[in-house]
């Protein structure tokens, strides 16, 4: 803008045209540019519009480099002993060696109760259930070790004085006294005890045969011998004790 167009703006300025509002600094440096006879500079469009950046997904970020962290804590805190190695391999081989065990080990669970001053023990499997003592109706021409038999829900089953079947006097009825429901096969009696003193499990590697002593009806009903926390304790073949008529 030159000194004319700015002479003509005031005139009509005067005559009620109102200005154009400009800020005070952009109509100083129009006017000093005006004056020094220099246009002043429009602003013109780009050429090329200007694309935003495609934004790149996260996995195919560029990896930034993470400085390292000095050493000499690190050096420290993995510091190798050779006391640290040989406890880890120690523990290592014990936890190896446990599993196998176990692994190769055949687990038995066996019921054990007491007859006098004897420990006995049958496989859990073969058991149905425990019961007190109960009133017995007897039933003639048996032998002596069957007491006679009970209703249990309705199916009626011979109860064996388990003492008298082993020929070891005869079982005294008390507080502590049960009956100990077995079934194999289609034979199922309750075996009189003393007294029930736990359940344990037993590895076939620590049950032993029969000792040589024993032979007849004695061998017939006794499967093994086995040992559980320094106590020796007589396996009992089921299939023998229920089969009565094996005197």
């Amino acid at each position: 803008m030159d000194l004319a167009e700015i002479r003509k703006k005031a005139k009509n300025a005067k005559k009620g045209e109102p200005l154009e509002k400009m800020a005070p600094g952009v109509e100083a440096s129009r006017a000093q540019g005006s004056i020094q006879g220099a246009p002043l500079p429009v602003p013109s469009e780009p050429e090329h519009p200007i694309v935003p950046a495609p934004s790149l997904p996260e996995n195919d970020l560029p990896e930034v480099a993470v400085p390292s962290l000095p050493a000499d804590g690190l050096d420290d805190l993995f510091a190798w002993s050779p006391e640290m190695e040989l406890a880890t391999e120690e523990v290592y081989q014990q936890g190896l060696a446990s599993r196998d065990e176990e692994e190769d080990e055949d687990l038995r669970r066996w019921l054990a109760f007491s007859l006098g001053e004897e420990e006995y023990a049958l496989d859990i499997e073969g058991i149905q259930e425990i019961i007190k003592p109960r009133d017995v109706t007897d039933i003639p021409r048996v032998p002596d070790f069957i007491l006679g038999i009970i209703s249990l829900r309705g199916i009626i089953i011979p109860v064996f004085d388990l003492k008298k079947r082993l020929k070891l006097g005869q079982v005294d009825i008390s507080t502590s006294a049960r009956i100990v429901v077995c079934r194999q096969g289609d034979r199922c009696a309750g075996l009189l005890v003393d007294r029930i003193t736990q359940v344990l499990s037993m590895p076939a590697g620590k049950i032993e045969p029969p000792p040589a002593v024993l032979y007849g009806l004695d061998r017939a009903l006794v499967e093994g011998v086995g040992r559980h926390q320094g106590r020796m304790m007589i396996l009992l073949n089921p299939v023998s004790v229920l089969d009565a008529e094996l005197t």
